[in-house]
């Protein structure tokens, strides 16, 4: 969603210039500020090959005044039921514990990190004054990619497209900050005469970096390891995809993400899928509820969120990642029943049987390590039923599709 994608700019951003530690105070005028903003903007124009259509609006913000809009922007996207709809469905499936309050650990993100940002609304860049030189630079140049971003394809309306609990969304996310990413890499690079073709991937610089990130980011590097991969997700794996295009076409295939976007992470992750043999998803029936029961939230969690579900439970990326692989398309959605019970209902259709069945017994696997000392669990031929701790599974498989029905108890 848009609240969670923003939160990680900072953190991906200082993680890649090996920030050591809690940031200085920045002590230059405001004027000098705006005019080296200008500046770099006129110079990530010529490298982006996207000209500034009008003047981007540059303002110097203190770390109160940015902290209030991080706060109001986040409360404006994300009403308090939509929170509760949203934190309802991260902890049926187990990316986050119960006892997150998902609106309040998201906003100590936001505002531990944020260190500047774009306004598409106002077309106005504001600059956060405490940053030294170095880190600056670089979000000046990430935002500013957006803001050429949003100039050339309407990057506000591109992105408000989809729902933000929508597979295809996170693609679009990682299609705009991948490219901000790269393009604010590039920026960087200008000095010491390497390129883009020179980096091993931003995946690998955070994972050389990771120890500084933590450092200078306690609140991330507390929260749980789902939430920090879903929040990573549009800056690493989208800056990774974006390279990757790149090298097929140089800015102009770039360019022709937002004309024609990735309708999913799986395409994200496996660039070939988007650029050699396009495998678009699948359309999956949506689930249906009981009557009487109120739907809290429905999407789609595509490959890499299939990924993050499997990992929370079995703790093995590999194994997870493994399971995912083959997706096709799937539709979720989670109800309140009048006691208070929730119901989950998961959809999925995969590329073939051997995947479908890789997937399900993965899930199996997965909910008898969340719920040990289960009171009743049988396997049969196509179908999985588990009943324990409060939570109660009917998974059935056939040919490339796979069905899953839950219900919690209140």
């Amino acid at each position: 969603m848009t609240s969670l994608r923003r939160a990680a700019a900072a953190l991906v951003v200082a993680a890649t210039l090996a920030s050591p530690g809690p940031l200085p105070a920045q002590q230059r005028a405001p004027a000098s500020l705006v005019a080296a903003a200008r500046a770099v903007t006129l110079e990530i124009a010529g490298l982006r090959g996207l000209a500034v259509r009008e003047p981007v609006d540059f303002r110097v913000s203190d770390r109160a005044t940015i902290r209030a809009y991080a706060r109001a922007s986040l409360e404006r996207e994300m009403p308090a039921g939509r929170w509760a709809a949203y934190e309802a469905l991260l902890s049926h499936t187990g990316l986050v514990p119960d006892t997150v309050e998902l609106s309040d650990l998201v906003l100590s993100l936001y505002t531990e990190q944020i260190a500047g940002y774009y306004d598409p609304a106002r077309k106005t860049f504001y600059l956060a004054d405490w940053l030294p030189r170095l880190l600056q630079r670089a979000v000046v140049a990430h935002e500013a990619t957006h803001a050429l971003q949003d100039q050339h394809f309407d990057l506000d309306r591109w992105l408000s497209e989809l729902s933000p609990t929508e597979d295809g969304a996170l693609a679009r996310a990682a299609v705009a900050e991948g490219d901000a990413m790269a393009t604010m890499l590039a920026y960087l690079l200008v000095p010491t005469g390497a390129s883009l073709d020179d980096l091993p991937g931003v995946g690998e610089l955070l994972r050389r970096n990771a120890g500084a990130s933590r450092a200078a980011f306690p609140t991330f590097d507390a929260a749980p390891r789902a939430l920090q991969r879903l929040l990573l997700f549009p800056y690493v794996e989208g800056a990774d995809f974006v390279l990757a295009s790149r090298r097929r076409g140089g800015w102009r295939a770039v360019d022709r993400l937002y004309r024609e976007p990735p309708e999913s992470s799986e395409q994200i992750l496996h660039p070939e899928l988007y650029w050699e043999t396009r495998d678009d998803p699948r359309a999956v029936e949506p689930p249906t509820g009981a009557p009487g029961d109120s739907l809290l939230t429905s999407g789609s969690w595509g490959e890499f969120g299939l990924s993050l579900v499997l990992e929370a439970a079995l703790e093995d990326s590999t194994d997870a990642r493994e399971a995912a692989r083959g997706w096709d398309g799937d539709r979720y959605a989670l109800w309140r029943a009048p006691d208070g019970a929730l119901a989950y209902r998961w959809s999925l259709v995969w590329d073939s049987t051997d995947a479908a069945e890789r997937f399900a017994e993965a899930y199996a696997r997965a909910t008898v390590a969340r719920f040990p000392g289960s009171a009743r669990f049988t396997t049969g031929e196509g179908r999985f039923e588990f009943e324990g701790s409060g939570r109660a599974l009917d998974l059935t498989w056939s040919g490339d599709r796979v069905e899953v029905r839950e219900h919690s108890a209140p």
